[in-house]
């Protein structure tokens, strides 16, 4: 990472309006969206501009303003593309199901039992679980016994001594066993 000298702050600090006017009009605000909102790339567009100020070359022809009107418009664009390659579209329950456009898509969600089972049953099917596996998917079902009792991911990592994202991953692969067991599956919604 390099450090910008005094001229390159300079350059920065006189062109910031670039910044504003390259949001204000090229690009899409939506406050809704993760990243796409006015401050999101505010920011992402003064990231391009200190960039513009650390690799401008007066001595190739063009003016600070010209190369930096470039660099944060690149850089905007391809922020964009990015936060849109990671985010789902947003599906409302109330829009018209792709298949059957006279259904919402709440219409066609499939109806769930309403019995659940009582945090008894729950105890008791971890523990019967917990012998049946061992190595991660044992400690995820530990872990799952945890949670039920109320315990956080982060409370539960400091018990074991690891971090956060080892329990997620304990979890998710017990809860993956689970759902594969067709004794587990049985019990699911009876």
């Amino acid at each position: 990472m390099s450090v910008m000298n005094e001229q390159e702050k300079k350059l920065v600090e006189d062109h910031l309006y670039l910044v504003k006017n390259i949001v204000r009009a090229t690009m899409s605000i939506n406050e809704s969206i993760q990243g796409l909102g006015y401050d999101d790339l505010f920011q992402t567009g003064c990231e391009a501009l200190c960039h513009a100020a650390l690799h401008y070359r007066a001595d190739r022809g063009a003016t600070f303003a010209t190369f930096a009107d470039v660099v944060i418009k690149n850089r905007l664009l391809s922020h964009c593309r990015k936060i849109t390659r990671l985010q789902a579209p947003i599906l409302y329950l109330d829009a018209p199901s792709a298949e059957y456009p006279e259904l919402t898509l709440a219409d066609t969600l499939p109806e769930k039992n309403d019995r659940t089972i009582s945090d008894f049953e729950t105890f008791y099917l971890l523990a019967e679980a917990g012998k049946h596996y061992n190595g991660i998917s044992q400690k995820g079902i530990e872990a799952l016994q945890l949670k039920c009792r109320g315990h956080t991911g982060v409370e539960i990592a400091r018990y074991y001594g690891v971090k956060p994202n080892h329990v997620a991953a304990w979890i998710s692969r017990a809860v993956s066993k689970l759902r594969a067991d067709d004794f587990y599956l049985q019990h699911e919604g009876a």
